[in-house]
């Protein structure tokens, strides 16, 4: 009976220290200037008509497949769809081992967008998305 709890013990307590490793997802940086470590600690979302806007995705595990459609849309009430009108669509090759891919974009009306990011064979579901304003 003892030897039972105290296996039961040494595998509760190895379960604990060896720890759990979570899959880190993939997320997106918005920056009115250059994206560097430095820039990384902040936040930015609001921008204004005709400033360029640097993004960049960050995938600290790599990402799963290596064809990747950016898709930039916006939110209005005079629109169908919800509300939501797609502005522009890329589709970028990235390499699966790549960490991390930054582009830039202007936009040139005022409201509330969306930049979406999605597999090129799961065009359905985004891997990572980020919503902003542009005054």
């Amino acid at each position: 009976m003892i030897k039972k709890i105290l296996s039961l013990v040494f595998i509760i307590s190895m379960i604990f220290l060896c720890g759990f490793k979570f899959k880190e997802r993939p997320y997106v940086i918005l920056s009115a200037g250059t994206i560097s470590s430095t820039t990384l600690q902040r936040i930015e979302r609001v921008f204004f008509v005709g400033q360029r806007i640097n993004y960049a995705i960050v995938s600290p595990d790599g990402l799963k497949y290596s064809g990747v459609r950016m898709q930039l849309s916006t939110q209005s009430d005079k629109t169908t769809n919800y509300g939501y009108s797609i502005i522009s669509t890329e589709d970028l090759f990235i390499d699966k081992y790549s960490k991390s891919y930054q582009n830039y974009f202007v936009p040139r009306k005022a409201g509330r967008y969306i930049l979406q990011f999605f597999y090129l064979n799961k065009k359905n579901y985004p891997f990572a998305h980020v919503e902003f304003m542009v005054q």
